[in-house]
């Protein structure tokens, strides 16, 4: 079969066409025909610093049929979608309706497991306010899509150009560096960003506020200002007790 392959890190020509063997499934795995892969931002991690591992296939979340049954199905957490076949433990791959095309279904896989797991942690409930950092990446219009579909109002951060595209999937958009952040009230804010962005989330999180984040787009060294996390929470509150554990601000 005809697969990608890395055999050293660096750019998209790093990315090479081959010729290798169709993979053989072992107990408990399906093969899959693949017809459409997806480009997280893992696989670009990977691609550029992929240690020890090479040579490797890149890609863990791909669409296709099944070889045994002729079922439309999604892979998601399996290395090796940038090629023709995919064998995949059974608990990875879920059938898909005929209503969703493959290129679609391929785009489920990491982004939503990944924001739906955040947004959960974070106790995102109907009537909330929602915060999405870098809302046109692939997690950030995961989060948006969960965060509309939990009843949420969302507001999402992406440069001017982009906001065109927040809108059309249902957020209210913002720059990255808006006033409105600063006090927006959000009851939970999905920071994959991390850097500057962070202290941002911070600054619009409400009373009992959350942050969750799936890591670092930026940077993942944050500068964390201890009055601000607390300030909101303490405001009205005895002077004698200034800081209240069920009102302040936490991650």
């Amino acid at each position: 079969m005809k697969a990608i392959v890395i055999r050293e890190g660096g750019g998209p020509e790093v990315l090479k066409l081959e010729d290798v063997p169709d993979p053989v499934p072992a107990d408990g795995e399906v093969l899959v025909k693949v017809e459409a892969a997806a480009v997280n931002h893992y696989d670009l991690t990977q691609r550029a610093d992929p240690g020890d591992a090479v040579p490797l296939t890149p890609g863990v979340d791909a669409a296709g049929t099944r070889v045994d049954t002729g079922e439309r199905v999604l892979v998601t957490g399996k290395q090796g979608a940038y090629a023709e076949l995919l064998a995949a433990p059974a608990e990875l791959v879920k059938p898909i309706p005929d209503s969703l095309d493959f290129g679609a279904a391929a785009a489920l896989g990491v982004a939503y497991k990944t924001a739906w797991a955040a947004l959960a942690d974070g106790g995102l409930n109907r009537g909330d306010t929602l915060l999405v950092q870098a809302g046109s990446s692939g997690t950030g219009q995961a989060a948006i899509d969960i965060g509309r579909h939990l009843g949420a109002t969302v507001y999402a951060t992406a440069s001017s150009s982009k906001h065109d595209r927040l809108r059309e999937v249902g957020a209210e958009p913002l720059d990255y560096e808006d006033a409105r952040l600063d006090g927006l009230g959000a009851d939970v804010a999905f920071d994959p960003v991390g850097g500057r962005a962070f202290q941002r989330s911070l600054a619009a999180l409400g009373r009992g506020g959350r942050i969750v984040t799936p890591g670092a787009l930026d940077s993942p060294q944050v500068e964390l200002n201890v009055w601000a996390l607390i300030g909101t929470g303490s405001r009205g509150q005895d002077e004698s007790c200034p800081r209240d554990a069920h009102d302040a601000r936490r991650l």
